[in-house]
């Protein structure tokens, strides 16, 4: 016969497994698609934002952090308010155009951290449209997903 000290002892262990699984299992299975709709409407918002000339609400996508990164085909930028201050500067004085997004991949990299790959799309008030490939490696903290790295040459 077991002790009554023994039964307490397996069922919590039992309990503590059961919620461990549950958490955990959860989360492995549902975390990559949630991720990769939390990250797709944040580029979304973060699009609308730039669309509506707001640029200090296009820049919440941004980690708001001293090691955030631009890196385009000249220059490595630090820091969000000198991201904030590139875009003022290159887009901010004629009108920031109609930005979009297409071929959208997102590849999550644990649970906190992704890599997202896509091609943007700009049509200017000029008439130019200009078009790239982008990177975006993104962190989930406690404010949600927010872009670390930002990679558009």
């Amino acid at each position: 016969m077991t002790s009554p000290l023994r039964m307490r002892s397996l069922r919590a262990l039992s309990l503590a497994l059961a919620a461990f699984v549950s958490t955990f299992g959860d989360a492995a299975s549902a975390s990559p698609d949630a991720s990769e709709r939390d990250i797709a409407a944040l580029l979304t918002h973060s699009a609308y934002y730039w669309n509506h000339g707001n640029l200090d609400a296009f820049m919440l996508s941004y980690e708001n952090s001293p090691e955030t990164a631009y890196v385009s085909s000249k220059k490595v930028i630090h820091g969000y308010a000198n991201i904030r201050a590139h875009y003022a500067e290159h887009y901010g004085r004629g009108g920031m155009g109609v930005l979009s997004f297409s071929a959208l991949s997102v590849r999550p990299l644990g649970a906190d951290y992704a890599v997202v790959v896509a091609h943007w799309h700009l049509a200017m008030k000029s008439g130019a449209h200009p078009t790239g490939i982008f990177s975006l490696v993104l962190h989930r903290g406690p404010g949600g997903w927010h872009i670390i790295t930002d990679h558009s040459p």
